[in-house]
C-alpha cells in the first residue's frame, strides 16, 4: 500500500525552496542606475589623496630647487614626514599625516635625498662621467641621474599607484552596507583610490588645463594628458572609476570588479607610455649629444620604470622582462647613450612595445 501522505509534504518542500530561490533572486536583483560624467558622488571624499598629492609637489619642488641653492636631506625628510612644519601650505602641516608611511622602500627615497643634497653643493661644477654637476640647467651625479626626477617619478608609482592598485584589488571584500557620515567603507576606499589619480571631479579630456588653473590635473592626472593620449588614458581612467562608483552604490559588485581592472590595466599601460617615451627620447637624431636632454628623459624613464614593481597581478610584464628593464634603466647614462645604436635603449623600447602594444 502507497503511502500518499509523502506527496503533500514533497510538494510543501519544493513551494518552500522555490520561495527562497525566489526571495534570493529579487536580493539581488541590481537596481538601474545612471553613471555621471562628473565625479560628485553624494558624500565622496578623497581629502587625504589630494593631501599627499599636494605634500609629494611641495617636496619634489624643494627638490628641484637644488638647481640654484643648497639644500639638506634632513629639510627633504621633513617634507617626507610632515615634521617641523615644512608645507607652505599650513593645512598639510596639520593635517595629521605624511607621505612616509604610505611610501613603500621608504629607504630608497631617503637615500636619494641624500643625493640631491650632495649634489646642490657642487653646482658650479661641470658635469662629467663619475662627476656630478650641471649640464645646461639638469643637476646630475656622476652617473647622470637627476635624483628629484627619480624621486618625484619614482614616488608616483611607490606611493599613488601602488596604493591605487592595492585598494582596487581589495575593494570589492569591503563593507558596503554599514554606512557611515553619509558612505560605506567600499565607497570610501574607491574615492580614496580616485583621489589618487588627481584629476578634477569634473575631468575633461579635450581640455587644455592651464599650469595657473587650481584645480588642473596633477602629477598622474598630468601624464594622462602628456603621455598618454595615445591610449586614450584619461577617458578609459576617469569613466571607468565613475562607472565603478555608480556600481557600489546599486550593488552591482560584478561592475564593481570589471571597473577596478579596467583601471589597473590602463594605469599601467600609461606607466608603460610614459617609460617608452623617456627611453625613446634619448635616441632620437634630434637629441643625440645633448646630454641635458637626454639625462632628463632618462632620469624620469628611470623613475617610470620603477613604478611597474608595483603593478597588479593582472600585468602583462613578466617578471624576467621586469628585471631586464630595471638594469638597463640603472646603467651609467653615459654608457647607455655611447652604446653603438643604443641597443640596450632599443631593448627596453621592445619589450614596451611588445607588452603593451605600444607604437
Amino acid at each position: 500500500m502507497k503511502n500518499y501522505l509523502h506527496y503533500p509534504l514533497a510538494i510543501l518542500a519544493v513551494a518552500i525552496l522555490a520561495t527562497a530561490c525566489s526571495k534570493d533572486e529579487s536580493e539581488d536583483t541590481i537596481p538601474q542606475y545612471d553613471v555621471p560624467a562628473t565625479y560628485n558622488f553624494e558624500g565622496a571624499n578623497y581629502l587625504t589623496s589630494t593631501q599627499r598629492v599636494k605634500m609629494a609637489l611641495e617636496l619634489n619642488a624643494y627638490l628641484g630647487s637644488a638647481n640654484t641653492t643648497d639644500i639638506t636631506a634632513a629639510k627633504a625628510n621633513d617634507y617626507f614626514n610632515n615634521t617641523n612644519a615644512p608645507f607652505a601650505d599650513a593645512t598639510l602641516n596639520t593635517s595629521g599625516i605624511n607621505l612616509a608611511a604610505k611610501t613603500a622602500n621608504g629607504d630608497t627615497f631617503k637615500g636619494y635625498f641624500t643625493q640631491r643634497a650632495a649634489n646642490s653643493l657642487v653646482r658650479a661644477t661641470p658635469a662629467a662621467p663619475g662627476v656630478a654637476g650641471f649640464y645646461g640647467n639638469r643637476l646630475v651625479d656622476g652617473k647622470g641621474i637627476e635624483f628629484n626626477q627619480a624621486v618625484a617619478k619614482g614616488m608616483m608609482g611607490a606611493l599613488f599607484f601602488k596604493e591605487a592598485v592595492n585598494i582596487l584589488n581589495n575593494v570589492a571584500n569591503a563593507d558596503n552596507n554599514t554606512v557611515t557620515n553619509g558612505t560605506t567603507a567600499m565607497q570610501r576606499q574607491w574615492d580614496e583610490a580616485f583621489g589618487y589619480l588627481s584629476v578634477p571631479n569634473d575631468y575633461d579630456t579635450a581640455k587644455v588645463y592651464a599650469n595657473t588653473d587650481p584645480i588642473r590635473p596633477l602629477l598622474w592626472g598630468g601624464y594622462l594628458a602628456e603621455r598618454g593620449k595615445g591610449i586614450q588614458a584619461g577617458g578609459v581612467i576617469f569613466n571607468a572609476f565613475l562607472k565603478g562608483r555608480a556600481a557600489i552604490g546599486a550593488k552591482d559588485y560584478v561592475v564593481v570588479k570589471e571597473q577596478a581592472a579596467i583601471i589597473q590595466d590602463k594605469w599601467e599601460q600609461l606607466i608603460a607610455a610614459a617609460a617608452l617615451a623617456y627611453t625613446t627620447i634619448p635616441t632620437q637624431s634630434v637629441n643625440v649629444g645633448n646630454l641635458a636632454t637626454q639625462f632628463h628623459a632618462l632620469s624620469e624613464g628611470f623613475g617610470f620604470i620603477s613604478c611597474f614593481e608595483y603593478r597588479s597581478a593582472r600585468t602583462k610584464l613578466s617578471n624576467a622582462d621586469f628585471q631586464t628593464l630595471k638594469t638597463i634603466i640603472g646603467t651609467d647614462f653615459y654608457i647607455l647613450i655611447n652604446e653603438p645604436g643604443f641597443a640596450k635603449l632599443v631593448q627596453a623600447q621592445n619589450i614596451l612595445k611588445a607588452t603593451y602594444g605600444l607604437q
